[in-house]
């Protein structure tokens, strides 16, 4: 008798860790150590901080052959490295795929991830990246693969799925759109504008090139859109916006209001993308003069004309990447819940530990003050008792000087 054994391909789920609210980070074996590198669908390179760096985690390649020196340059920072071919453990598999071991690093150190690994739509070296890999190897059951974002800190609900998607993951039907021939996953939307339910205002009526990066944590706007979108704000809607500048870029902080509009990205006749306020509001809440403002998850970005959809928009949709079709699968997260959330709770925690630490500090202000003028008048009063010594010894050293003179003329008598 005869016995087939079928081995059934399928795809993968991988658990992914979300770091500080704003990157996912997969682990990946090699050499004994297990890193933690950030999920980047808008890098194409699997980089690992190496000794230089001074971290407590560094990759070192042993016994490896250099293949070449690389620089990647990012909207901010850099890094340089010698890359490597490497054997990794990564989904219980066993992988050689190219690394670079990072030497030198520019305004990336306080990446708490050890790395990067790219998920780009094509690679420099298609024989060593990983979804070609784990599709050679019959690992996975197509060259594709998606992102399922949880917006709960250091949740291990994330997940990676390589291969076919999961329907499970996303609510309705994945809606698929082209890429452009660029290597990156980019596409195009027909226009993007803003509306509140009765007033419309276009941020862009042409084509506007989108980017879906899992490697930035907001939505990035060319500074002359961004500059567009802020007087919007303003003008239209009354916002009263400002922009501050925070870690090389600026961003918006605005006046709390219940009237904040939809940002919607038409891409194509069957297809928006909406942002709520829910969405696009990172948190509202008192500053330190106790004013309350809302402050938004738009940054400007000095780069051709593009908008960089990042974790902030992924959170909300499902994105689903066909390396073999070049399209990307868009619906809407099945753990999205931002909608429910009223505006007036945005940042509560947040609100309140502000507030708390605003309301403790006018009693220490207070005692400071009290505390400053007591050890002034304390001094003043020293000043005075020293000065009050000096004279009192000054004048009786003058009457010791006068005291001879007076016995020399009485003498003299």
């Amino acid at each position: 008798m005869l016995i087939f054994i079928i081995a059934f391909v399928q795809s993968l789920d991988i658990q992914l860790i979300n770091l500080q609210q704003v990157y996912y980070s997969v682990p990946i074996t090699a050499n004994n150590f297990t890193y933690n590198l950030i999920v980047d669908t808008g890098s194409d390179t699997l980089w690992i901080f190496g000794k230089q760096n001074n971290r407590r985690k560094y990759y070192e390649c042993n016994q490896c052959q250099a293949i070449m020196q690389k620089r990647l340059d990012y909207g901010l920072g850099s890094i340089y490295g010698t890359q490597f071919t490497q054997l990794f453990e990564f989904a219980n598999r066993s992988l050689n795929l190219s690394v670079v071991e990072v030497q030198i690093v520019q305004d990336l150190d306080s990446l708490i991830a050890d790395g990067i690994i790219g998920l780009s739509k094509q690679y420099p070296d298609s024989d060593a990246n990983l979804i070609d890999l784990l599709y050679n190897h019959k690992i996975i059951d197509s060259k594709q693969f998606g992102l399922l974002l949880d917006d709960q800190i250091c949740s291990v609900n994330s997940l990676l799925t390589l291969g076919k998607p999961n329907q499970s993951n996303y609510v309705g039907q994945l809606q698929y759109i082209n890429t452009t021939k660029s290597e990156l996953w980019n596409v195009y939307a027909n226009s993007v504008f803003i509306f509140n339910g009765t007033h419309q205002q276009m941020l862009e009526s042409n084509k506007q090139l989108i980017l879906f990066d899992s490697g930035t944590s907001k939505i990035m706007l060319s500074s002359k859109k961004f500059h567009s979108l802020h007087n919007i704000f303003n003008d239209d809607y009354n916002l009263n916006c400002e922009q501050v500048k925070h870690n090389y870029f600026h961003e918006l902080v605005c006046h709390f209001t219940t009237q904040f509009p939809h940002l919607i990205l038409n891409i194509n006749s069957q297809l928006n993308l909406t942002l709520l306020p829910q969405d696009y509001i990172s948190y509202c809440g008192y500053n330190y003069f106790l004013q309350y403002r809302c402050y938004l998850n738009f940054q400007n970005l000095d780069n051709d004309d593009e908008i960089i959809l990042g974790v902030v928009f992924l959170q909300k949709y499902y994105t689903h990447y066909d390396l073999q079709t070049q399209q990307i699968g868009i619906a809407q997260s099945n753990y999205y819940k931002r909608d429910k959330i009223n505006l007036t709770q945005l940042g509560n925690q947040y609100n309140y530990n502000m507030l708390y630490l605003s309301l403790m500090s006018i009693p220490i202000l207070i005692l400071f003050m009290i505390l400053s003028m007591n050890i002034i008048k304390w001094r003043q009063n020293q000043d005075q008792i020293s000065q009050s010594n000096e004279s009192n010894h000054q004048s009786r050293g003058q009457e010791q000087e006068m005291e001879p003179i007076k016995f020399s003329v009485q003498s003299a008598r």
